[in-house]
């Protein structure tokens, strides 16, 4: 076979080996840049819905501080200013239920009322877990009562209204433990000073 003949195979050979490497080269590229765009997305995805549910946890603390701190100060026999309290009291409410009703962008209802859809709650968001916001707005109602009075605390009042803040921390907790076990579920989250999630059942 003459040179000329092995020349020209050579050349068809390396445009063949060219023409494959311009192929699959960015096919193969291409396949790596939709994974690691997958991976980003997924990413973006799990931090967006734990910020959402950080926002539930501070929103839901910040109204019942703010209940807490205006109790601590009627035991004390100090004037709480009803406007004050009011614009509040709204901001804390309206930050809470906004919070609450974001969680819908996870697949997530949160009931906040007796009405709307869906009736019975299913999922790790159970009805034990959703009684936060009925228990706050029951001791904002009350708080606000004691306000109105401008008197001292008598004892009776000053009793029913630590009873509707317990109820109202022990709702707070229970949605906390249904947040903390979806954060473990998305983030992979090591809960310090205890465990998010309820033991199996035998």
């Amino acid at each position: 076979m003459s040179e000329t003949v092995y020349g020209l195979l050579g050349a068809l050979g390396g445009s063949l080996i060219t023409a494959a490497a311009a192929y699959w080269g960015p096919l193969r590229l291409s396949a790596a840049a939709r994974k690691e765009a997958g991976r980003a997305e997924g990413r973006a995805r799990r931090e967006a819905e734990t910020t959402r549910i950080i926002l539930m946890r501070t929103t839901t603390r910040t109204w019942r501080d703010l209940l807490a701190r205006t109790i601590e100060d009627l035991e004390l026999g100090l004037l709480v200013e009803i406007t004050a309290f009011d614009e509040a009291v709204t901001t804390a409410r309206d930050s809470a239920q906004s919070a609450l009703d974001h969680a819908l962008h996870d697949g997530i209802w949160i009931q906040q009322t007796g009405y709307g859809y869906p009736a019975a709650p299913s999922g790790p968001f159970g009805p034990d877990q959703l009684r936060v916001l009925t228990a706050l707005g029951h001791l904002t109602n009350l708080t606000r009562v004691a306000v109105i009075r401008g008197e001292p605390l008598d004892t009776d009042r000053a009793a029913a209204l630590r009873r509707a803040l317990d109820t109202a921390d022990e709702a707070r907790g229970e949605l906390s433990a249904a947040l903390l076990n979806r954060l473990e579920q998305i983030m992979g989250v090591t809960v310090i000073g205890g465990q998010a999630s309820a033991p199996a059942a035998p």
